[in-house]
């Protein structure tokens, strides 16, 4: 039977600073994986299988197969962090330093033992490459103590620093072996690293899978790492295969094997069979930023429009739009993360008060430009999704002017910061809700975008941003979090408008084959034949 599952976070409960895992799994366990062959179908995206430059989303699915992290998480939960290759980990009583003691029997896949210098090794190379994914290691040092220990500090107090350390691209590499191959970690690997795409054909990890071939255009192989240190795959075989959307639901619903597809969307998971499986949670928000800039528009950077527009805002219809597993937005955190909103407080429309505030404020006649990318995203239009804001807000008396731009074109303009109004998805950039708060504050890099300044910002919107990164713990940082998007849905220029599902579509006869929002969509590793 077709169902959908949505496992929603809350809020962990308390951890004590030391946290560890007896009889974590692993022992170098007899291989169960016989000639299975697991097939995902999935739109590619991916530039390289470098764990130092991994960015996009095929390539994070892949590498978090063929390497290990520190730390990690077990299917679509992303509350708590599990042991990996750190079988225990402390953070310091300032948040500014965190001790991670490394298992004894981790080996790569060539057999080699992994060691705290080749944690150093990987982390500082990502960190001085200045990739992509650099940004979310920038700030933090990197030291070994012996051949267990790795030592992490930050220059600011950060309880996040775990939860950075989980995402693919801090996957640790056999450093020896990278060495070889001409990587390096030096302060200038940015221009030093001789790699090159090596790493496209080597297998330099410790995961449960080792990389038999890769096309970058049509097909990803891998094949169970037979010195794997923790519990082997169920199959012997992945194979990771690029096919467009349209087809994926073709293929899935009429695959015969094990099979599952990634990039299908929530109105066409709801169209398949009821013989396969959807596991979905919503993870990636949509929302309004207005400009806050009186010399771009004098209307957008009116506190009274802002909550006007806010009041236009149809939650519930625009879920709908998204389909199976989509939610309206209560807030700026979506529901797959500890920290959001109870669905409670989700935003009802209110027609009249929004003319109201027009009314009270003097604003008639108005017309704003609402400029957004035009493209399909997780299968669905942006643009029937700004139609539905649209005329949602037309019946309060407001005229949006859309203005579809292609995706190189509105990223410039959205950087420039003249747009009256920007739409677009929104994602975490690993999950922890108090990231946002990195970007959204009161003079952060996106808020800047749209004009909101320290100097127009409203105090209070800089006193709850200042309390979420005062919090030298996850949990106070989560719930600090509902605070800040209180004081964010009363006067921040953001508007949160729905929330997305990311799907995962399994034939009947698999287990494991959770949508996460952990940054890797499925863990192939964990899934196998019921």
């Amino acid at each position: 039977m077709r169902s959908l599952t949505a496992k929603l976070a809350v809020p962990a409960g308390a951890v004590a600073l030391t946290l560890a895992l007896a009889g974590c799994a692993g022992g170098n366990s007899t291989s169960n994986a016989g000639d299975q062959t697991l097939t995902v179908d999935t739109s590619f995206v991916v530039k390289t299988l470098d764990p130092g430059t991994v960015y996009e989303q095929t390539g994070n699915i892949a590498v978090h197969a063929l390497y290990d992290t520190l730390v990690t998480y077990e299917g679509s939960d992303v509350t708590t962090l599990q042991p990996e290759l750190a079988e225990s980990w402390e953070q310091s009583s300032d948040g500014t330093t965190w001790t991670f003691t490394l298992r004894d029997d981790a080996v790569f896949s060539d057999g080699a033992a992994v060691t705290a210098e080749d944690a150093v090794f990987s982390l500082n190379r990502l960190k001085n490459l200045q990739g992509s994914a650099s940004q979310t290691v920038q700030g933090l040092d990197f030291a070994a103590e012996g051949d267990d220990t790795v030592v992490v500090t930050s220059e600011t107090p950060n309880p996040d620093v775990p939860v950075i350390l989980a995402m693919p691209a801090a996957s640790v590499l056999n450093s020896a072996e990278a060495k070889k191959l001409g990587a390096t970690d030096a302060e200038d690997a940015a221009t030093s690293d001789q790699i090159g795409t090596q790493l496209d054909t080597a297998s330099l990890g410790s995961g449960p899978y080792v990389l038999k071939s890769y096309d970058p255009s049509t097909k990803i192989v891998l094949t169970a790492n037979p010195k794997y240190w923790g519990e082997q795959p169920a199959y012997s075989r992945v194979v990771i295969q690029n096919v467009d959307v349209q087809n994926q639901k073709l293929t899935i619903s009429k695959a015969k094997g094990d099979e599952i597809a990634l990039d299908l969307s929530g109105p066409q998971a709801a169209e398949l069979s009821d013989d396969l499986q959807v596991s979905g949670v919503a993870d990636t928000s949509y929302f309004l930023s207005l400009n806050q800039d009186p010399a771009v528009s004098a209307v957008t950077s009116n506190p009274a429009f802002v909550k006007a527009l806010r009041l236009t805002v149809d939650g519930e219809g625009l879920a709908k739009l998204f389909g199976e597993g989509a939610t309206p937005a209560a807030g700026l955190v979506p529901p797959a993360f500890a920290g959001a909103l109870d669905e409670s407080e989700n935003p009802v429309q209110d027609l009249d008060g929004a003319k109201k505030l027009l009314a009270d404020a003097g604003l008639s006649d108005v017309k704003v430009a609402l400029v957004y990318p035009a493209i399909t995203y997780r299968g669905v239009d942006l643009g029937t999704i700004v139609t539905k804001v649209q005329q949602d807000a037309k019946k309060a008396g407001i005229e949006i002017e859309l203005t579809p731009q292609p995706i190189n074109v509105f990223l410039q303009s959205q950087s420039e910061g003249k747009n009256e109004i920007n739409f677009s998805p929104n994602s975490l950039n690993y999950p922890a809700s108090s990231s946002l708060v990195n970007n959204m504050a009161p003079g952060a890099s996106t808020s800047l975008r749209t004009g909101w300044t320290l100097e127009r910002a409203d105090q209070s919107a800089i006193d709850a941003s200042n309390a979420v990164t005062a919090e030298l713990t996850p949990e106070g940082r989560n719930e600090a979090m509902i605070e800040w998007q209180h004081v964010m849905n009363e006067v921040s220029p953001y508007i949160a408008l729905a929330n997305n599902a990311g799907i995962v579509v399994a034939t009947s006869d698999l287990t494991g084959a959770d949508y996460t929002p952990a940054g890797w969509t499925v863990d192939l590793a964990a899934i196998a034949g019921k």
